[in-house]
């Protein structure tokens, strides 16, 4: 499991930091990007943390998966992504200023050309626990 995107300008390896201090729980991918063909996180599945040069920094365990509209995300999601974000609406101002400068990446990725982002847009939420 990798965070963050190639020239994310470190975000990918800020967002590990914080699951490795038990700050992160949870995290947030669009629906459109399963697209490709990964499947969806599945509670129990267990995955490899690695940073953005590739090295094993620890694993993790799914125990939830919702999908949620974009606009409906509340503050415990919000919360539980542990990057500071006060309330819902501030995680959702971040998130789409991600996922719109990523648009090109996504679309591509998803094979949608034609692809953006809207207000009701399915994001997949996983809470994880770190094991090691």
């Amino acid at each position: 499991m990798r965070f963050g995107y190639d020239g994310d300008g470190g975000l990918g390896d800020r967002l590990l930091a914080a699951v490795l201090r038990g700050e992160k729980t949870a995290t947030s991918s669009l629906a459109v990007e399963y697209r490709s063909g990964e499947p969806l996180p599945r509670v129990g599945e267990r995955r490899t943390l690695v940073d953005g040069s590739g090295r094993v920094q620890g694993i993790v365990e799914t125990t939830a998966v919702r999908v949620v509209a974009l606009d409906a995300v509340g503050d415990e999601i919000a919360r539980d992504e542990g990057e500071g974000f006060a309330d819902a609406a501030s995680w959702r101002a971040a998130h789409v200023a991600f996922w719109s400068a990523a648009a090109d990446l996504i679309r591509a990725d998803a094979g949608d050309r034609g692809w953006v982002l809207r207000p009701d847009e399915p994001v997949v939420v996983e809470w994880f626990r770190l094991l090691s």
